[in-house]
């Protein structure tokens, strides 16, 4: 074998290491985030699973994640002017009250009730069976969000 043909083989077989290395390593990320819950997604999806409305105008910060292991769950968390974020809230669940008295971490929180189970939408994804809403109020009227669902 010639001395151009090794040095090309070296090359190639470095190269194609390296690009299965990168995309293992990508892969193995994409796998370990779903499973701890860090995925990010948009946050009209993670809304349409918790069987809200759209997100209010106004909102800032938004982050919003998706994880999966033995339930599928996501969070949605964002700040917005206090009273987009009420209106919201109760546009999204019109039968819940937000109540202070069994919140540890929050000001005041939730747990809507959906109507009904195993529920999916237009596209077969499945929707929440369980949401938690949480809601902090932050100095100049703003309010500070957060949404959990998960299927039981």
């Amino acid at each position: 074998m010639s001395v151009r043909r090794k040095r090309l083989t070296w090359w190639l077989v470095i190269t194609g290491t390296t690009a299965v290395l990168a995309v293992g390593g990508w892969w193995a990320f994409q796998v370990s985030a779903a499973f701890d819950g860090t995925l990010g997604v948009p946050c009209d999806r993670a809304a349409k699973f918790v069987r809200a409305a759209e997100l209010p105008t106004g909102t800032h910060d938004r982050k919003c994640t998706t994880g999966q292991w033995m339930s599928i769950s996501y969070e949605l968390d964002f700040r917005a002017p206090r009273e987009e974020a009420e209106a919201w809230l109760r546009a999204s669940y019109p039968d819940t009250e937000l109540s202070r008295k069994y919140c540890s971490t929050a000001d005041a929180c939730a747990e809507p009730r959906p109507k009904s189970v195993s529920e999916r939408d237009r596209e077969g994804r499945p929707l929440a069976d369980a949401v938690r809403v949480e809601l902090d109020d932050e100095d100049g009227g703003v309010a500070h969000v957060r949404i959990s669902g998960w299927t039981i």
